[in-house]
């Protein structure tokens, strides 16, 4: 298996990849930030508790990193503006926070949560070896989904083929995908 790091044929789109990393999520936070500020807004207005949850997952390097989501519960229960920042992906938004500090990237590997899970050695050696930050999207993303294959086996997929191309495509099928058309229409 080949790291993206450990070849510098791929360093310079290393560097494309985090430059648009750093541009689109500052693009789309600075857009959004009404949205950001509403939603901040409304989740305090609807129950007690934080902002955000923090989940701890896996990140560059095999540094353990907390990412963000807007709290869509509250206790156990699934808030009424949890509810509609889930359907409308607008829970992951903090996210960009994560893509900015150079914590996660737009399109990376699947967030592999704390504890540990149980992976192939392969694909801890890819971790380890600072191949890939994980991604708000990948290729196990429910909306840009590859139905029928493994989370490990979409990552290693990803880590074995990497290159900007087909970060392009994973973000075009979940941005423009079927899929994501109809859980956007029909789940209203």
């Amino acid at each position: 298996m080949r790291s993206a790091e450990g070849n510098f044929t791929r360093y310079p789109q290393l560097i494309v990849k985090r430059v648009f990393d750093i541009a689109a999520s500052a693009i789309v936070l600075l857009v959004l930030s009404p949205l950001f500020l509403l939603a901040s807004l409304a989740i305090k207005l609807e129950s007690r508790g934080p902002v955000f949850s923090v989940k701890h997952v896996y990140s560059y390097n095999n540094q353990h990193v907390r990412v963000l989501r807007f709290r869509s519960r509250s206790h156990r229960d699934v808030t009424t503006c949890g509810r509609f920042l889930i359907r409308s992906g607008l829970d992951q938004l903090p996210m960009l926070l994560n893509i900015l500090g150079g914590e996660m990237s737009i399109v990376g590997l699947h967030c592999h949560f704390l504890p540990p899970p149980r992976l192939n050695d392969q694909l801890e050696l890819a971790f380890v070896t600072r191949s890939f930050r994980p991604g708000l999207v990948s290729l196990k993303t429910p909306r840009a989904r590859t139905d029928g294959v493994s989370r490990r086996n979409a990552d290693l997929f990803y880590i074995s083929n990497w290159s900007l191309l087909l970060d392009a495509k994973v973000l075009f099928r979940h941005l423009f995908s079927e899929h994501t058309y109809l859980q956007n229409h029909l789940h209203r």
